[in-house]
């Protein structure tokens, strides 16, 4: 590229040298022509008028031998040229031109070294060179060290690229992380967003637009976060770095029951004697603390109806279907629509989620598919998840779903059936009709 610039002002200078100089070329050219017409007339005139003398002298007797007169005439005319004046002349043009090209081609020169970007061009250029290198060292050696400089220059190298192949989702998502490096978050966001709008189903893309989402800070953003981990979550429900920022987001609105809830999830997720699971643990006893506090507060402001409330849930509870432990167990009758296609064979998947808070099933009841209407049963027997209780929600919804695969993940194709909103330890059976296709 460097060699491709040097070749081509090289080229434009000798055209504007061409078209500089043909002024006075031409004028030269002139000057020496007219000069030389001239010189030979009088020459010509000069030998005429002279030789008809020596013609009439010799005709009255007076020369002694003509041949020779004549001959030293010509001789002296065609000596009778002046070459230190032509000369002259031809040094004068010099003098004029060889300046001007002197002025036209080193002022150029000074002038794109003073305003040009030959320097950045020239850093650009090496670091394309470099950029190979660059990338073997930050993603195959693990004990590489990179220097800020180093992370800059495979920043420029990557946006080159991206440049000439923007269809390139990985190069978006490497390029917003080094955005985020750097802390410009504007510029990582613009990167996020062209990654996810070529690869929305990438884990790592989502991840990283909802830290970014997330760290705008304002209200909309952080929903928009929020609902895009939710269901990643629901799509990989074993994504540890998901639920860690599920969790932080709950923490930061002081949601201390979501926040319990998804650090509770994360425990199922790794080594119970590793360094994390006790990390976890010390986070999930910290937001407990927060909520003893939370309660006593409220305590000790509606302390007058509190016995009221107590009563009312006691009385409920007692009229409800309990198991060994007295919590409710709540009974689901299950019918189908007409338009719904049952298949020859498949499952039902019955399952509870919370009106607010993570869509993760708290609880599940799995069988083979039999005749429909049917009925079944859902309580903390079915937790899905150690420390999560269908007894502890106050509010929740009860999803049916016939399933071909039986897994719950692959949803595509299945019918559905979604409860009303059920309050804990309601007495009337719950009543769902399967008519909806995923």
């Amino acid at each position: 590229m460097i060699l491709q610039f040097w070749l081509g002002a090289i080229l434009l200078l000798i055209i504007a040298s061409v078209i500089f100089l043909i002024p006075f070329l031409g004028a030269k050219n002139n000057t020496k022509s007219s000069s030389h017409d001239k010189r030979n007339q009088l020459n010509r005139a000069l030998y005429d008028v002279r030789v008809a003398e020596i013609e009439k002298d010799d005709e009255q007797g007076l020369l002694i031998d003509k041949d020779k007169i004549i001959n030293e005439l010509q001789h002296n005319l065609l000596d009778d040229i002046n070459d230190q004046q032509v000369a002259s002349v031809g040094n004068k043009s010099k003098l004029i031109w060889l300046p001007g090209l002197l002025v036209l081609t080193l002022g150029s020169i000074a002038m794109y070294w003073s305003v040009g970007a030959y320097q950045e061009v020239n850093n650009w250029q090496n670091t394309l060179h470099r950029y190979p290198a660059l990338q073997d060292k930050l993603f195959n050696d693990p004990d590489a060290r990179p220097t800020e400089q180093d992370l800059r220059d495979i920043m420029l190298g990557l946006r080159t690229q991206l440049a000439n192949d923007a269809n390139d989702a990985d190069g978006w998502l490497l390029y917003s992380r080094l955005g985020m490096v750097f802390k410009d978050t504007e510029l990582a966001l613009d990167a996020i967003k062209k990654a996810y709008a070529l690869t929305p189903e990438s884990v790592d893309v989502v991840l990283v637009y909802a830290q970014l989402k997330m760290q705008k800070g304002d209200e909309y953003s952080q929903q928009q976060a929020e609902m895009m981990l939710a269901q990643l979550l629901a799509d990989n429900p074993t994504e540890l770095q998901a639920w860690s920022m599920y969790a932080f987001m709950a923490l930061e609105k002081q949601d201390f029951s979501a926040a319990i809830q998804r650090w509770t999830q994360m425990l199922t997720l790794v080594d119970s004697d590793s360094e994390q699971a006790g990390m976890l643990r010390d986070s999930i006893d910290y937001a407990n603390t927060q909520m003893q506090s939370q309660d006593s507060d409220a305590m000790s402001t509606s302390n007058s109806s509190l016995p009221t409330v107590q009563q009312s849930t006691q009385k409920t509870l007692e009229s409800a279907t309990l198991d060994e432990a007295g919590k409710p167990i709540y009974t689901v009758n299950i019918s189908i629509s007409d338009a719904v296609l049952v298949p020859e064979s498949g499952f039902l998947i019955v399952y509870a989620q919370a009106v607010s808070g993570p869509k993760m099933p708290i609880a599940a009841v799995k069988f083979a598919l039999t005749t429909l209407p049917v009925s079944t049963q859902i309580s903390d027997a079915n937790a899905m998840m150690q420390g999560m209780k269908l007894s502890d929600q106050s509010e929740f919804v009860i999803k049916a779903r016939l399933s071909k695969s039986g897994n719950v993940m692959n949803k595509e194709g299945d019918w559905q059936g979604t409860s009303t909103v059920i309050e804990a330890g309601q007495l009337t059976p719950i009543n769902i009709v399967i008519s909806e296709q995923l």
